[in-house]
């Protein structure tokens, strides 16, 4: 007697069943379909994820229904919303275990827990009623009452972790209160200097000035001779060998463009299994919380709350969200950043062919709006010389390069090995870059493209600019601490490297407009080309060096950049003047902000860009394609 349909599609389900991984396989007696568990087997197999990790982060099936029924498989309680948990815990070991334990005056069991993958496997094998000591929650449940209930300790570690390790590396040390003071003091002398009638004081300060333009000039000439025309990007890795990666996106005030950077996040090409998104927000930003909301949260995304504590800045919103962390790569995108799809499989394919002392890998920056006003076009000029020539060059000669704000690319073990970022440098990009390499750490670039905006208008121009300097103010103050150390710890040229670059960001815009017109004054009025004494003629030939290499220094770079980047000319360079002292303005801005309130972050506001709705896909500028061919082709 040959054996009947039933019997055969009994033997069928068993068979699958038996080839479901077991994460999954029990959602069969929840009704889920074996058409989805399928599916949901093949895929995390062929991403190497586990399977409930990948139905949830694809959003088939909802992470709280999800873990519901996991709690009734494994027989024991679900939380929901709050549980309380034992007081003295150590947050960071609960949240890279996903356990913690619960308070047993307060719960009626021991221990709350979050897993995924092999952990749920391991929780299946005790079968029912063997984990009745537990309580399960969904990942982001968890998260938060950690987060809730370690408030006091995650604040106070995401804004003195760093000065308590070491205080010589934050701004905050107190020890470095005198060095804003005694930088005001030294910058007034130099103007004094300046505009002196006594030729002995004109000359000490020409002769100070100059040294200090001339290493600047030569740090930036030989990277321009050392930049490498941009390579393509690194053949992608297997989907199966990606990393899990992190990006973390601090944001406040951006309720405007929060579907769009949704958007952006949607259409990066990696597997939404291997991606953990955590936005950070303050506390008292709800507009953009329901904004968020509103748009549509991938279930991968995850709003993590920053506690309430000084400074309200960018770095240590960024501290918050370090120890959340699930990915092997973490990066960092601000709320109007357009990354290109394949920048995270760029950067891990990048870093799997890097060395283990690499750090960092810095993606290259693009203004998008550009021709939208003279300020803009200025600014993508600047951005075309720093991140395709200049820091290039840097990362090619292997020196220290002050990092973008944003899209830089970290192996997520080292930057917790150097203690996250500095919360109270409002540069935290830049000082983290110096750190690496003080710390014996490299940092390369990464042939991507980040497009973001530029601001258009002075006012928030000059904040944004102002904010900038007196952030670099703060790290050379930071990386000029111990300079024996340092020598010793990343090499003379690099440290001579660093500093004269970091030097010259400052004191270019600072004295630049008044040396010009102290050049000019003693070119056609003074004894600048006939000097009447030896020592006259050495400070000739040292102004004369500043004036046609500070020129070349200055030209070249954005010639080159504007080739690679393919940008052409405007008649807006005929308002280089005007820009230049508007830098001039915002250093001397900074300088006052740095002795008058040195930690506060000014906001720059951002405007949407047009989205394409339709599948969460964003439209990309129309010139990308063509700046990445050119980019590839030009030398």
């Amino acid at each position: 007697m040959s054996p009947g349909p039933l019997y055969r599609a009994g033997r069928r389900f068993a068979a699958e069943v038996a080839d479901w991984p077991p994460e999954i396989a029990f959602l069969a007696a929840e009704g889920v379909g074996t058409d989805l568990l399928d599916h949901a087997t093949r895929r995390a197999r062929a991403l190497g994820v586990g399977a409930d990790e990948f139905v949830i982060a694809e959003g088939l099936i909802e992470e709280g229904v999800y873990y519901r029924a996991l709690a009734r498989r494994l027989n024991c309680a679900y939380v929901e919303r709050a549980a309380a948990l034992a007081p003295g815990f150590d947050y960071r070991a609960a949240l890279r275990a996903s356990v913690a334990r619960a308070d047993p005056r307060r719960e009626n069991f021991d221990w709350l827990m979050s897993p995924r993958g092999g952990e749920i496997r391991k929780l299946l094998a005790l079968g029912a009623g063997g984990a009745e000591r537990f309580a399960i929650c969904a990942p982001k449940i968890f998260s938060a009452l950690v987060r809730a209930a370690g408030r006091r300790a995650l604040a106070e570690d995401a804004s003195f972790a760093l000065s308590r390790a070491d205080s010589r590396l934050s701004a905050s040390a107190p020890q470095l209160r005198w060095s804003n003071r005694v930088t005001v003091f030294l910058a007034l002398t130099v103007m004094a200097g300046l505009v002196a009638l006594s030729p002995e004081l004109l000359a000490v300060t020409s002769f100070v000035l100059s040294f200090l333009f001339l290493a600047g000039i030569y740090v930036r000439l030989c990277a321009l001779a050392a930049s490498p025309a941009p390579d393509g990007p690194p053949p992608p890795s297997p989907a199966r060998d990606l990393p899990t990666y992190t990006i973390v996106a601090p944001m406040y005030r951006e309720a405007g463009i929060a579907a769009q950077f949704l958007c952006a996040i949607r259409s990066l090409d990696y597997p939404p299994a291997k991606l953990d998104v955590k936005i950070v927000l303050e506390h008292d930003d709800q507009d953009t919380a329901r904004a968020l909301r509103a748009a549509g949260l991938p279930p991968y995304a995850e709003i993590v709350v920053a506690p309430r504590g000084a400074p309200r800045t960018k770095p240590r919103a960024l501290n918050v969200a370090l120890p959340l962390a699930r990915g092997k790569l973490l990066t960092i995108f601000d709320a109007e950043d357009r990354p290109e799809p394949g920048q995270l499989q760029a950067a891990a394919a990048a870093f799997a062919a890097a060395g283990p002392r690499v750090a960092c890998l810095q993606a290259r920056l693009v203004v998008d709006n550009g021709e939208e006003s003279w300020l803009s076009y200025f600014f993508s000029l600047g951005y075309a010389a720093l991140f395709d020539v200049i820091n290039p060059g840097l990362a090619a000669l292997g020196l220290p390069l002050p990092l973008g704000g944003t899209s830089n690319h970290f192996r997520t073990d080292i930057l917790r090995r150097v203690v996250g970022w500095d919360a109270w440098n409002v540069t935290e990009d830049a000082d983290l870059g110096l750190r690496f390499a003080r710390l014996g750490y490299d940092v390369g670039m990464l042939a991507s493209m980040t497009f973001e905006d530029a601001p258009t208008e002075i006012d928030a121009w000059l904040g944004q600019r102002a904010r900038w300097m007196k952030g670099w103010m703060q790290t050379l103050a930071v990386f000029l601490r111990r300079p024996r150390g340092k020598v010793r710890g990343i090499g003379a040229v690099q440290n001579l490297a660093a500093v004269s670059a970091m030097t010259s960001l400052i004191a270019g815009p600072l004295f630049g407009p008044f040396y010009t017109v102290r050049f000019i004054h003693d070119l056609f009025w003074g004894d600048l080309l006939a000097p009447a004494t030896p020592t006259r003629l050495v400070f000739a030939a040292l102004n004369l060096s500043v004036g046609i290499f500070g020129l070349a220094a200055l030209i070249a770079p954005l010639v080159m950049g504007m080739k690679r980047r393919g940008l052409k000319a405007s008649p807006f360079l005929l308002l280089a003047p005007l820009y230049l002292l508007l830098l001039s303005a915002a250093a001397w801005r900074a300088l006052w902000e740095w002795t008058r309130r040195p930690f506060v972050w000014t906001k720059t506001t951002h405007v949407a860009r047009p989205v394409q709705a339709a599948g969460g896909v964003r439209n990309f500028p129309a010139s990308a394609s063509a700046i990445k061919a050119r980019a590839l082709s030009t030398p």
